[in-house]
């Protein structure tokens, strides 16, 4: 437990600050849960402060607040966690003097004082307390304490960036004076805890990010499915993602899909069963128009009894239980496509209050007679939207526009198809037509001899102009032969993988040097689909889909595409690396296909982690005897170790002797090249493993000193024949880890035992509690 009172002395407290404050850090960095940061927080302010009671109040937009964290001692005062207190309680001028200067506040009941002090930021950076001052108390807050039971209380305010986030209070039953020292230590918490606020908000944006990003690549993956949408899967996907109880999608060719309860319109006095008279309503249209709009598009309506909606939709959407509407209209470019709408139902709201609020002083101006708890129960409240639901909602709403507008597309160019087919049949028809007149004019043609005459004159003159014809075209296709063998004689002699691609993305050619990476001959590969016969994939292993690839983008757009890491699938199935290059193959300014070039990148890669691995070693080497020097002139800078010459003169020598040795280590990475023609031998010679074990011990005393962990070391005195540097470098990496690794208060041992061979241990032990 730490002292918290006037009593405690200067030396004390300056021992208690940095111990506080690192089991605070510690804390905070062993969860990034906000709820865990806070309960260790009271936790360990109240063993500080040995008060009765120590909470943290957070505020809500409305100046109400309640207690999310308590810690409390022997139930010397109530517990009020969970509690709830109205706005009055906490006036708006003593938030905004919490926020604007931070008003720290100590009220001795007894003595019916009140001591403030207020901090200000300075221009260099610092921040400066002023002292204590001390005035009455005002009369109300006497008793407002008094009926809690509370003698004594600190008020120290808890800030998100601009923001007044909350209070860290203490409550004691007894009267108790506390020291400035006392305040800057749970000032300092404080401020840390406006850290672990600030951390914990990004957690939560990133965590609703990537649920965000799940529900959208789950909606975007069934709209994109084939041969048909699943637009009923992807609605309901989306009313759960908004927590919703229902939702419905409209599109303009009258398609709809509902989900969960829906209202329904009368049709001649009865409710219409499809439920489809909502969207083409005419004053379905009129109200939205009237309904103040979202800026992106769409409309959220927190509340359908605050609207102007018409009666008789009214009626069907609170016959459905809907209090709360989402509408997205669907738009592609200037194109109306429907609209997509999330239902909310009305929900029963629970909070708890210290104390019935007193209806007759709705201001809450009379000092509160009691704490007890009081439950509150608000039914049939609205739900409202949030801005990231929304956002969401409209993401998705494009999504859903983009693909119906693309499934238009293609049932027309299928309707286009059907119609060529028909073309196709018709036109094969007249030429059976024209092949049985062509019979009978050959009959007509056989019985007049003359006319057989002239027509065979004519076959003859025929004939020889086609062996023209065909000995020029005999030479067009050797000269083609031969363009052909230089061009499979260039593709075989690249290094390079190259492989060609016609319009449908099926392989129309590749060389030699492309099937031997694959794994397969090259005959093998002609005429095949190349997405599934080469399974490409991003470089963390995630395969491609057809039409998000990068190749089929070239064959698409017409764009060069350019990549490094990418993996290829050989034919045992293994992957590999590749650096590839996707260029289109124009025709008359049509793609007609696309040509890649790629070659092998994994001796590459393995150089590159053999790099990273060696810098990542000598920066460990580096960094052991730099902490050690660091900590040890750390503490001489601090002026700790002052009135310890003799430990001062101690930390100086270590740190001589690991500055001897950095010099030492840079020498050998200087000495690089005779690592690798392996030349480099150490340095042997006689000495004793009592001396090295102790100067190992030492040149870490200061990092664990630090870490406030104690160091013992038992040296073994045994003559060696070893290389001494090596040794001790090998023994303060194994220290430094168990430093690192090790809780505070606990014991990292250097320990040696000599069993026929000489062998060191490091242990650690956990702290006795």
């Amino acid at each position: 437990m730490f002292p918290g009172h006037s009593s405690t002395s200067p030396s004390a407290l300056s021992d208690v600050f940095p111990l506080i404050l690192h089991r605070m850090i510690n804390r905070i960095r062993q969860s990034l849960e906000l709820s865990e940061i806070l309960d260790a927080t009271v936790t360990e302010v109240r063993a500080f402060l040995q008060t009765d009671r120590v909470k943290i109040y957070r505020f809500y937009e409305d100046g109400s607040g309640e207690v999310v964290a308590e810690a409390i001692h022997d139930r010397q005062l109530p517990s009020l966690l969970g509690h709830n207190f109205p706005a009055e309680d906490i006036p708006p001028e003593a938030r905004e003097l919490f926020l604007k200067v931070r008003l720290r506040s100590i009220v001795d009941v007894e003595a019916r004082q009140i001591g403030t002090s207020t901090l200000e930021d300075r221009a260099n950076g610092e921040v400066w307390a002023s002292d204590l001052q001390f005035r009455p108390v005002d009369p109300c807050h006497i008793d407002y304490l008094t009926e809690m039971g509370v003698k004594s209380s600190l008020v120290v305010p808890i800030l998100d960036r601009d923001t007044l986030w909350g209070l860290l209070v203490s409550h004691h039953h007894q009267p108790r004076l506390l020291s400035k020292q006392t305040l800057q230590v749970v000032q300092v918490v404080a401020d840390q805890v406006s850290i672990a606020i600030a951390q914990a908000k990004t957690l939560q944006q990133s965590r609703q990010r990537a649920a965000h990003e799940t529900t959208l690549n789950q909606v975007v993956s069934l709209l994109h499915s084939f041969p048909e949408m699943q637009l009923q899967q992807a609605l309901e996907q989306v009313v759960t993602a908004l927590q919703g109880s229902g939702g419905r999608l409209y599109t303009a060719s009258q398609q709809l899909f509902v989900c969960g309860e829906q209202p329904l319109l009368k049709i001649g006095g009865s409710l219409d069963p499809t439920a489809g008279r909502i969207e083409t309503d005419p004053d379905w249209q009129t109200w939205l128009e009237m309904e103040e709009a979202l800026e992106s598009g769409g409309w959220a309506i927190a509340d359908l009894q605050r609207s102007m909606m018409p009666s008789e939709l009214a009626i069907a959407f609170f016959a459905a239980n809907v209090r709360s509407l989402l509408v997205i209209p669907l738009q592609y470019r200037q194109e109306a496509l429907g609209y997509l709408s999330i239902f909310r139902p009305a929900i029963d709201l629970e909070r708890i209050w210290a104390g019935r609020l007193d209806d007759r002083d709705p201001r809450q101006l009379r000092p509160r007679r009691s704490f007890e708890t009081w439950q509150e129960l608000k039914h049939e409240q609205a739900q409202p939207w949030a801005t990231a639901d929304i956002e969401l909602a409209q993401t998705l709403g494009r999504h859903f526009a983009m693909a119906i507008h693309q499934r238009g597309l293609y049932h027309q160019v299928r309707d286009l198809n059907a119609h060529l087919k028909r073309d196709i049949q018709k036109q094969q028809q007249a030429e059976r037509r024209i092949s049985a007149l062509n019979a009978q004019l050959e009959q007509r043609v056989s019985e007049r001899t003359r006319e057989l005459q002239q027509a065979n004159a004519d076959l003859l003159r025929e004939i020889a102009q086609r062996e023209c014809v065909l000995q020029e075209r005999q030479r067009a296709e050797a000269s083609l032969a031969r363009l052909s063998h230089q061009n499979e004689l260039i593709l075989n002699a690249a290094g390079d993988g190259i492989y060609g691609l016609d319009s449908q993305g099926n392989i129309s050619f590749v060389n030699a040097a492309a099937a031997k990476m694959l794994g397969f001959e090259v005959n093998e590969l002609i005429g095949q689909w190349m997405h599934t016969r080469l399974n490409y994939s991003q470089p963390d292993g995630t395969p491609y889909l057809a039409a998000e690839s990068p190749i089929y983008a070239t064959l698409r757009d017409g764009t060069v595409q350019d990549k490094t890491g990418d993996l290829f699938q050989r034919c045992d199935g293994s992957t590999f690396p590749v650096e590839y290059v996707s260029s289109p193959i124009r025709e008359q300014a049509q793609i007609v296909g696309a040509v890649i070039v790629f070659r092998d990148i994994t001796d590459r890669q393995i150089i590159e982690q053999m790099k990273d691995e060696f810098v990542s070693i000598v920066s460990h080497e580096l960094r052991t005897p730099l902490t050690s020097i660091r900590s040890t002139l750390g503490l001489l800078s601090s002026g700790w170790l002052d009135h310890y010459p003799e430990k001062s003169r101690r930390m100086l020598e270590i740190a001589f002797s690991n500055t001897n040795r950095l010099v030492r280590l840079i020498s050998d990475i200087l000495d690089i090249e005779r690592i690798k023609f392996g030349k480099v031998t150490a340095e042997k010679k006689l000495c004793n493993a009592a001396d090295i074990m102790t100067q190992s011990g030492d040149a870490m005393r200061a990092m664990a000193e630090k870490a406030g962990i104690h160091l013992s070391v038992t040296p073994v005195s045994v003559e060696l024949y070893a290389d001494p540097d090596r040794l001790i470098q090998t023994l303060t990496n194994l220290i430094n880890n168990a430093i690192k690794f090790s809780p505070a208060g606990s014991t990292v041992s250097l320990t040696a035992t000599l069993r026929g061979c000489f062998k060191s241990q490091v242990k650690r032990k956990k702290a006795l509690r």
